[in-house]
């Protein structure tokens, strides 16, 4: 299954921790050849450029607390991400 992808230690350096440098070369998130997710760009589109940016315009005090703890198999991602309203 893909979600493991982006996280073999034989790869990648320190796999579970997010890098936003990390050299994205060998990565196969969406997988490739015929088995690449046709709603990939979409996806991406949908939460980077429309969900996000309406969350954060709505409540402009948002702050994460606590760890944000992730998981999956098939499709990893967070598994909660608990925020409060800034003080």
């Amino acid at each position: 299954m893909f979600g493991a992808a982006n996280r073999d230690p034989a790869v990648f350096a320190a796999p579970e921790g997010y890098n936003i440098d990390r050299d994205m070369g060998p990565a196969i998130p969406f997988g490739s050849g015929p088995h690449f997710c046709a709603g990939a760009a979409v996806s991406r589109v949908l939460i980077a450029e429309v969900a996000l940016p309406q969350l954060f315009k709505a409540f402009t005090d948002l702050e994460i607390v606590g760890q944000v703890n992730w998981g999956g198999w098939a499709f990893r991602g967070p598994l909660s991400v608990k925020v409060s309203r800034g003080s």
